[in-house]
């Protein structure tokens, strides 16, 4: 029985029609069968137990260890490390004379540094779900970081009968946030012309990390690259987490290298009576000039340590709405004229 799936495709049957050594995953390969997070890659067909009770691990005879299939995957290396779902989708099943399924089996847990997989499945007992209909194991919480974890996948057969009589196809999948990186910036936003750190965690340290675009970045491959960028930019990184590639997107926003304020009330109450500009004195050969409506320059100043007062020739301008064009003159930041309109207000 052949099934086309992008997904991970896995073959249940009873242990008359199938060969345990062609069909079964051992358990010594199972640190080596990653599923990534929402890319499975195919492994060897899974046969069913007789003997699998997932849920009750030290009960099991060893020999077991020859009908159940093994996967793994490794948690990134961030303290609240995430969540895991583990889900378990039915494809095509043939039931038996009583119109049931077989039950399908899931259950994970951690593999300590040198442990071998074997012994650990003799002695732990992990919680477990079951299901005749496609299901999620979820893990929301307790989790260890940076930490191989086992997932045991397999059938309730009995030795002499069960539900199970033809080939059931069923997908295993794995995804969540456990086996993610996270990038993030600071500060946020930066004005233009000044500058920003990335920083992107989970990642392996055994792999190295490469940002998108990488022209505006200090080191491409850094974990923490500075950044300048001249317009709003998202940067992508990419890194692994065990044997499984992981990305994260983050977005950089430029805000403008002055703070434009678009009226005052010059009426000599000592409140608001100048036109301010923030950060203005960061570029001290600015040019800025104002128009009235009928485009005659009303105020002009090359460098900004007296902010316009709305006076022209001694006298208050009319409550009116005035133009703008401010250029910067400078070589750290290289943008357009800035224009806009600022409003008088008695």
């Amino acid at each position: 029985m052949m099934i086309n799936r992008l997904k991970l495709s896995v073959v249940l049957c009873f242990a008359v029609f199938c060969n345990a050594t062609l069909f079964s995953q051992g358990c010594a390969d199972a640190v080596s069968n990653y599923i990534c997070a929402d890319e499975p890659e195919q492994v060897d067909s899974l046969q069913a137990s007789p003997y699998f009770n997932a849920c009750i691990f030290n009960e099991v005879p060893s020999n077991v260890l020859n009908y159940t299939s093994w996967y793994s995957f490794h948690t990134n290396s961030i303290a609240d490390v995430g969540n895991v779902s583990i889900g378990i989708e039915f494809v095509d099943c043939d039931y038996s004379t009583d119109g049931t399924n077989d039950f399908i089996y899931v259950t994970a847990f951690p593999l300590q540094p040198g442990e071998d997989p074997c012994d650990a499945f003799a002695s732990i007992a992990a919680a477990c779900e079951g299901s005749d209909q496609s299901f999620s194991f979820d893990i929301g919480s307790g989790l260890l970081p940076d930490t191989d974890y086992l997932v045991v996948v397999g059938s309730n057969h009995e030795p002499q009968g069960g539900n199970l009589v033809d080939p059931c196809a069923f997908d295993v999948t794995i995804s969540g946030s456990a086996l993610g990186i996270v990038a993030s910036v600071n500060p946020l936003p930066v004005a233009l012309g000044e500058s920003a750190f990335l920083l992107v965690e989970g990642s392996d340290d055994d792999y190295p990390v490469q940002w998108t675009p990488g022209q505006y970045l200090s080191d491409p491959t850094s974990v923490s690259p500075e950044v300048y960028a001249e317009e709003t930019t998202s940067f992508q990184v990419s890194g692994q987490v065990g044997n499984c590639p992981a990305t994260d997107v983050v977005s950089l926003t430029i805000g403008s290298p002055i703070e434009i304020f678009t009226a005052f009330s010059p009426n000599g109450d000592g409140t608001n009576d100048v036109w301010n500009i923030g950060e203005i004195e960061r570029f001290p050969t600015c040019q800025i000039e104002v128009f009235d409506r009928w485009g005659q320059s009303v105020f002009k100043s090359v460098g900004y340590e007296q902010p316009w007062d709305g006076t022209y020739k001694g006298k208050y301008l009319p409550t009116s709405a005035y133009y703008y064009v401010i250029e910067l003159n400078s070589l750290e930041v290289t943008i357009p004229p800035m224009t806009g309109v600022i409003s008088i207000v008695h």
